[in-house]
C-alpha cells in the first residue's frame, strides 16, 4: 500500500478550520509516508512565515518546500530518490470578512507528526466570529483529485496533470523531455509530482515531472455539502458526477468513504487494480446570528 491520508482538526488551533490530504506513492512508499506525516507541517510553516500572502501563492511555497525537503532527502537515501507520490490537499480556512486568517496562534513546536492529528489540549482554540467565513482552498500535483458536491452538482476543484493533457506534454516536450508509451520517460503516466529526484541515465527526472502545483479558492456557501478527496484509484473508474451520486445522501462521511473505496474495489464493469484511499469532507452550515 503506497497510499496515505492526513487530516488535522481545528487546524493552527482555529475552530472549525481543516487540513486534508491524499497522497499517493509511486516506485515505493517513502514519499508519500512523509508527506503524510509531515506535509501539514510544512503549509504551517509556510503560513506563519507569510501571513499576508494569498493562500494560494502559500500552497505554491508549501509544496516547493516539500519538495526540496525530499530532494535534499535523496541525496542520503536511494529508495527515497526512486520514490514519489502524487498530491492532492485542502486548507478549509476560516476567514474574517476581509479575507485576513482568523489568528496566527499556534506554533510548530506543539504539533505532532501523525496522521491524524487534533490540537494539543494546551493549546486555547481561536473561536471565529459569526462573521467570518468559510473558503476551501485546494492544491494538487499529480491525478489525485478534490470533487465539490455543490447542491448535488460535482465540481471539480483541481487538475489532473498526466502526459495525456496536451499542455504537458508540450511542457515536457519543450523541456527535453521524452514520452514513451504514454509516459515521461517510459516511467512516470503523471507530469507533476513530489519526489521524484532521481536520474534515469544522468537525466534529472524532476526537470519534467514538475512539483508545481494547481491551485483553487471556493468560498463555501450552505449549497456546498461535501467534498471527496481520492487518488487515481478511484477517479479511473469513477466520474466525478457518479461518486457524489453514490454517497450524497450517507450523511455518515467514514461510511461514505468506505462506500467509494468499495465500489472501485468491487466495480463489475471495471474494478481498480490500484490502491484505492478517500476522503469524504462534509459541511456544517454556518451557525446562523
Amino acid at each position: 500500500m503506497e497510499d496515505t491520508h492526513a487530516f488535522v482538526v481545528d487546524f493552527d488551533s482555529v475552530r472549525g478550520q481543516g487540513y486534508f490530504g491524499v497522497f499517493d506513492g509511486h516506485g515505493n512508499k517513502n514519499v508519500s509516508e512523509w508527506c503524510g506525516y509531515y506535509f501539514h507541517q510544512m503549509l504551517l510553516g509556510a503560513m506563519h512565515d507569510h501571513p499576508y500572502l494569498a493562500p494560494e501563492k502559500v500552497l505554491h511555497k508549501a509544496f516547493k518546500r516539500v519538495d526540496e525537503t525530499l530532494r535534499k532527502y535523496s541525496l542520503q537515501s536511494e529508495k527515497v530518490a526512486e520514490s514519489g507520490s502524487t498530491a492532492a490537499v485542502a486548507f478549509l480556512r476560516i476567514e474574517n470578512e476581509d479575507g485576513t486568517q482568523v489568528s496566527f496562534a499556534s506554533s510548530l513546536a506543539s504539533e505532532h507528526a501523525s496522521p491524524t492529528l487534533t490540537p494539543s489540549a494546551s493549546r486555547q482554540l481561536r473561536v471565529p466570529p459569526y462573521t467570518a467565513r468559510r473558503v476551501l482552498y485546494c492544491a494538487n500535483a499529480g491525478d489525485a483529485r478534490v470533487v465539490l458536491c455543490r447542491n448535488g452538482t460535482a465540481k471539480r476543484l483541481t487538475q489532473d496533470h498526466k502526459v495525456t493533457d496536451p499542455s504537458e506534454e508540450s511542457r515536457i516536450r519543450q523541456a527535453g523531455g521524452v514520452i514513451m508509451r504514454g509516459r515521461v520517460f517510459g516511467t512516470l503516466a503523471v507530469s507533476r509530482s513530489l519526489g521524484n529526484h532521481i536520474s534515469y541515465n544522468g537525466i534529472r527526472m524532476k526537470q519534467y515531472v514538475i512539483s508545481t502545483p494547481y491551485t483553487s479558492r471556493t468560498e463555501l456557501t450552505n449549497e456546498d455539502e461535501f467534498c471527496i478527496i481520492a487518488c487515481d484509484g478511484l477517479w479511473d473508474v469513477m466520474a466525478d458526477q457518479d461518486a457524489v451520486n453514490l454517497v450524497r445522501r450517507i450523511k455518515d462521511a467514514q461510511y461514505a468513504s468506505k462506500i467509494l473505496v468499495n465500489h472501485a474495489l468491487c466495480n463489475q464493469v471495471q474494478p481498480t487494480r490500484d490502491n484505492v484511499t478517500v476522503m469524504v469532507i462534509r459541511f456544517k452550515d454556518f451557525v446562523q446570528k
